[in-house]
Formats: C-alpha cells, sequence, structure tokens
C-alpha cells in the first residue's frame, strides 16, 4: 500500500498548504494538478453517495512566466477551477469519483488552450479473507501541469497540450495477524497532441512488483518489495532513452508514535539503458533510492515534515538519458481554528549522466525554493489564503532562472 500512501501524503500535503505551489517535491511554480483545498464539512448526502462540490479562484502576480535566465516577461494570472467529487462508503471499503476542469488565462501571453480537466476514480476495498484490493485512474488533458508529464521537476514550462493515463493497484493478502503478502502495479501513458512541438516527448511506463508485508505495531507496517519497471518512449528519435529498471526497497508507513509519521520507502535501484546504433551507450544509473515523508504533530495544530527524494529521472534535454534527483524539504504547517497557514524551504540537485552537449563540460543544477503562506476560513465553507513562492536554479546560463509569485484565492467547498 506504500504507493497509496505516498500519493496520500502528497495530495494532504497540497490540502494542508492551501497554496498551488511547490507541494510536490522540487516543484515549480505551477499549479498542483487539479488539487483543491477540502472543506471542513462533510459533503452532501445524494442517495448512497455523497457529494463534495468545491469553487477555487485566484489571482497571481509572477515576474518570470517562462523561467527564463534573462529578458523576464512579468504576467497577472487569473484561475478558476471545480471540483466535483462523489463518493459511495461501503462499510471499511469505498468507491471515490472526481472531475475537475480549469481555466487559465495570463495577461501577457495567449495560451493555446486555456481549459485542463482532471478526472480520479480509486477505490479501496478489504474483505473478511485478509485481502485488501486499492485501484486509482487518473486521467489528465493539460498543457501547463508540467509535473504530470515529467515527475522529477526537470521540465518547468510547456504550453503544447498533451493526456495522461494514469493507472493503478496494489493488492494486500494477511495469511496472519501480523504477516502478509504484497503485489502492486502502475501503467501511464503521456501523448502530445502535436508530438513535433511538444516540449517533451510522448512515453509508456510499466511498473510492478510484489513483496512481504509486516504489522510491526498497530499502527506501522513495512513493506519489503521487489519491483520492475519499463520506460518506453514513443518517437524514433527517443530510442536511446528506453530504459528498464529493477528496485529492491523497504517501506514504513503509518505511526511511529502519536506524534511522528512514516511514508517514507528506501533501498536501491539500478536502470539499464539499451544500446542503439548510431547513438552513444548511456551508462547505467545505480544507487540509494529515497522517497517519501517524516512527519511530527506539534502543538496548537501544527505539523512538520521532513521531505525526502533520490531517485533517476528520464531527461528531455539533447543527448541525455538521465539525472539522479537528490531533494531535501522542510514544511510546516499550521491549522489552529479559522487560521491556517504554512512556511516552507526546499533544497534539490539535478546530476546528469553526460557532459552538456552545448556546453561541453558535466551538468549540475542547484534548485533551491521558499514559499510562505497564510489562510483563513470565513465560514466552514468559504476561506481566503494568501502566499508567496520563491525559486532559483542555478546551472549553465541558458538553463538558470530566478522566480517570485504572489497569490490570492477564495475556496468554497465541502
Amino acid at each position: 500500500m506504500i504507493r497509496r500512501s505516498l500519493v496520500i501524503a502528497v495530495v494532504l500535503g497540497s490540502v494542508l498548504a492551501s497554496v498551488p505551489c511547490l507541494a510536490q517535491s522540487g516543484q515549480t511554480l505551477d499549479e498542483p494538478s487539479g488539487t483543491i483545498p477540502l472543506g471542513q464539512h462533510e459533503g452532501i448526502a445524494l442517495g448512497p453517495f455523497i457529494f463534495s462540490p468545491a469553487v477555487d479562484l485566484t489571482w497571481e502576480y509572477r515576474d518570470n512566466i517562462f523561467f527564463t535566465p534573462g529578458n523576464e516577461v512579468s504576467s497577472n494570472v487569473w484561475l478558476a477551477r471545480a471540483r466535483l467529487m462523489f463518493e459511495l462508503p461501503v462499510y471499511e471499503s469505498y468507491l471515490r469519483f472526481s472531475y475537475t476542469p480549469q481555466y487559465r488565462d495570463y495577461a501577457k501571453y495567449d495560451l493555446e488552450n486555456k481549459w485542463s480537466h482532471f478526472v480520479d476514480f480509486s477505490g479501496d476495498f478489504e474483505f473478511s479473507s485478509g485481502v485488501k484490493l486499492g485501484f486509482d485512474y487518473r486521467f489528465v488533458s493539460g498543457n501547463l501541469e508540467t509535473r504530470e508529464v515529467d515527475p522529477g521537476g526537470e521540465l518547468i514550462f510547456g504550453d503544447q497540450q498533451f493526456n495522461k493515463n494514469d493507472v493503478g493497484a496494489d493488492l494486500q493478502y494477511w495469511f496472519s495477524p501480523t504477516n502478509g503478502l504484497s503485489a502492486d502495479m502502475s501503467y501511464v501513458t503521456i501523448r502530445y497532441d502535436d508530438r513535433d512541438r511538444a516540449y517533451f516527448y510522448d512515453y509508456d511506463r510499466l511498473r510492478g512488483g510484489m513483496g512481504w508485508v509486516h504489522q510491526l505495531s498497530p499502527t506501522l507496517t513495512s513493506n519489503f518489495m521487489y519491483r520492475h519497471e519499463t520506460f518506453e518512449p514513443k518517437g524514433s528519435a527517443d530510442r536511446y532513452r528506453k530504459s528498464s529498471s529493477d528496485e529492491v526497497t523497504v517501506a514504513f508507513d503509518g505511526k511511529v508514535s502519536p506524534v511522528f509519521s512514516s511514508a517514507v520507502e528506501v533501498g536501491w535501484r539500478t536502470t539499464s539503458y539499451e544500446d542503439v546504433p548510431g547513438y552513444p551507450r548511456a551508462d547505467d544509473a545505480s544507487g540509494l533510492v529515497l522517497r517519501g515523508s517524516l512527519s511530527w504533530t506539534l502543538a496548537h495544530g501544527s505539523v512538520l515534515s521532513l521531505d525526502l527524494l533520490r531517485q533517476d529521472f528520464p531527461s528531455n534535454y539533447v543527448d541525455q538519458t538521465h539525472y539522479i534527483a537528490k531533494g531535501l524539504g522542510l514544511i510546516y504547517r499550521l491549522q489552529r481554528e479559522r487560521l491556517f497557514g504554512h512556511i516552507r524551504a526546499r533544497y534539490q540537485n539535478n546530476e546528469y549522466d553526460r557532459p552538456d552537449p552545448i556546453e561541453g563540460s558535466a551538468r549540475s543544477d542547484d534548485i533551491t525554493d521558499f514559499g510562505l503562506g497564510i489562510g483563513y476560513r470565513l465560514m466552514p465553507s468559504l476561506s481566503l489564503r494568501g502566499s508567496y513562492a520563491y525559486q532559483k536554479r542555478d546551472s549553465f546560463y541558458r538553463y538558470s532562472y530566478k522566480a517570485n509569485m504572489f497569490l490570492i484565492g477564495l475556496t468554497w467547498g465541502f
């Protein structure tokens, strides 16, 4: 269940921060895809379903909308989105469906498509036989939601429309009160409407694994997993990026103590690349893999979280197959009666396998960002928030940038 737990942790991080920036590791100043903060009240009962509608309106000012090293373009940005979510609880199980349309408009840039769409369908089932089954499906039609395409954070701007399909499932069979078998899989496809103008490339990614899950305590589980992953770019010019990966990990998921929680996965990962005629063979990537977060619950409704990352990700730059992302982030969240807020800071280094073909020397990007925000619930279903975010990338000049963003947002919903 670690895959689902990590996803939930990411979503909750976006919700609690209540600011559309840097919800995930190394995230640029783009919107967290389709996320709207949840209200304090349960949704509206519609027969057996619970209906949770929401509307989010934001104004932003950005001083470098294209993330360029010079000749920065600043602009006001307006964004509106709605969430229509239906949940069907069934004893200890549930089914959930949500649809989020989103409209974005820049004052000084004309997006080719101002609309994005997000569809999520998920479920969790528990059976008396000891079987636990979870599944999720996500569809995204967007352009600036670069983290949907490039989870490592290399891609920072792209206004070409793409479609993403992401389906996953996880299974646990508990054959005793403290031990069980686990398995999971995921399949992702990315397709651009106009591949020749796209900022990234089309690809398929298939991942699957199996392992042993153990109940360490009533609130904490460990999961020893082996997984195999294949990554296949669809364009002939990107064949040299095709890879297969194997990893062995152990995950710790749950509460270590009443105030300390873990959603961390650590292990060893090896990625191998195919030998394609006409291209130099890429070196294999192997080393520590680390992803997830640790959280401490403090006094007065506050939480301190440490975000950890080390993993190889596919690259989009010429002749580069991958980069190693190493990240460390800290975020403090406050939720006290009607007041909520956050302060966060993060550092990430992206180290590339090959020398940069233009500069002729090794490339290593240092990414630092900082943010803070505060909000107030005017009533249980209505909140107002404001935030500031800053990000800087130090690299060769052509890849470097600084960016600032100010935001004011109003959210109504359940």
